[in-house]
């Protein structure tokens, strides 16, 4: 697709999400609604109606995490999830020593920060964008407007980030 091999745009403006090393970038919600069906192609986007879809990039941001940056830190409020389009995102865990352990790396079309967004609880581990990285974020506060506008296309989108939440901790189970 060729938006997902151009060059990560410079173009950003201001938007908060509460991490200010993020940079909002600028995409209409045609743009968005295209990076969402390229970037996952396991979301059942085949139950989705053409305007559903468009509810829901017009729901989302897109933001730019530089190589290095902090994407968010454990212990932190979990204000909203993102679907990696482009890029790396490392996620590292506190050890007993006070340094960092990589617990994951997260790429192109899976989740990250879906725990804390979805039981509302700080965030489990820090992550950090090991390359520059595009990312499609949904707000806790995005996610309730559609909730109470569409609660069918919540319904259809939920159990992609379940399924990985469960097998995420599965995993993390089977280690310690």
């Amino acid at each position: 697709m060729k938006d997902l091999e151009a060059p990560l745009p410079l173009m950003t403006t201001g938007l908060e999400i509460g991490n200010r090393e993020l940079q909002h970038v600028e995409r209409s919600v045609q743009e968005r609604a295209t990076l969402l069906s390229a970037t996952h192609p396991s979301l059942r986007f085949q139950d989705v109606t053409p305007q559903e879809l468009e509810t829901l990039a017009g729901s989302i941001a897109v933001f730019l995490a530089r190589q290095g940056s902090l994407v968010f830190q454990e212990a932190t409020p979990g204000r909203w999830m993102a679907l990696v389009v482009v890029g790396e995102v490392d996620v590292l865990k506190l050890d007993r020593s006070g340094g960092h352990r990589l617990v994951t790396t997260i790429g192109p079309g899976e989740f990250l920060g879906e725990l804390g967004f979805l039981d509302g609880h700080r965030q489990s581990a820090t992550a950090v964008a090991s390359t520059d990285t595009l990312l499609l974020v949904l707000t806790r506060a995005a996610f309730d407007r559609l909730l109470e506008e569409t609660p069918a296309l919540v319904v259809k989108l939920l159990p992609d980030p379940i399924r990985l939440l469960v097998l995420r901790l599965r995993g993390i189970d089977a280690i310690g």
